[in-house]
């Protein structure tokens, strides 16, 4: 039985799937897009028809992570009417994303090479950390609507927030800090976070 034929989309995703593997695991200048030619297969015409160069294709490949990684994010659903819960558990989402050894590994790239790749930092930002905080600042938001804290601007407050759970993990990965967190610390981390963020915008503090 024939195959059944690959639409450009699914061409296109294999592509920037295969190519974001290479970029995480070799960096940005041991890639050639000779290397993704030979991990996808195809011809050479048919790869420079979708990307004109490897930082399209590098960018392409950030976004398809980025949007990958942060489908759990998207579909979180809270188990509890309890904000604090709620909140806690959407940290530990966070946490689930931005700290694995792949994230971390994509956003020393991504930061390295953002000065040399036009587009490259904003398409991170968009997809990445912004995509999270829109997430995080909807919940507020519903929170607002619902009485029960008071923001003026739910998405800086959810940066400002999100900074509070995971930024010093986060960073500590991202420097190769000698002493890392333990999930414990993360989770205390989050935890004592939200319960400090709660304190100071809750309409009636505990």
């Amino acid at each position: 039985m024939a195959g059944v034929r690959m639409t450009a989309t699914d061409r296109r995703q294999l592509i920037t799937r295969a190519a974001g593997e290479l970029f995480i695991a070799r960096g940005y200048a041991g890639v050639s897009m000779e290397d993704v030619l030979t991990a996808v297969g195809g011809s050479k015409a048919t790869l420079y028809r979708y990307f004109t160069d490897k930082s399209a294709l590098f960018r392409a490949s950030v976004q398809a992570l980025c949007d990958e990684w942060s489908q759990p994010l998207h579909t979180f659903t809270p188990g509890s009417a309890n904000l604090t819960d709620t909140l806690v558990a959407l940290g530990e989402h966070f946490a689930g994303v931005v700290l694995t050894p792949e994230a971390i590994a994509l956003h020393r790239l991504v930061t390295s090479e953002a000065v040399r790749i036009p587009g490259l930092g904003e398409v991170f930002a968009e997809h990445g950390p912004n995509a999270g905080h829109a997430v995080l600042g909807r919940c507020l938001q519903q929170a607002c609507d619902d009485g029960l804290i008071r923001v003026e601007d739910p998405v800086r407050a959810a940066e400002q927030l999100y900074q509070a759970m995971l930024g010093h993990a986060q960073m500590r990965l991202l420097t190769d800090a000698p002493v890392k967190l333990t999930e414990a610390e993360v989770h205390a981390s989050i935890a004592e976070a939200v319960r400090v963020f709660l304190h100071g915008v809750s309409v009636d503090p505990a």
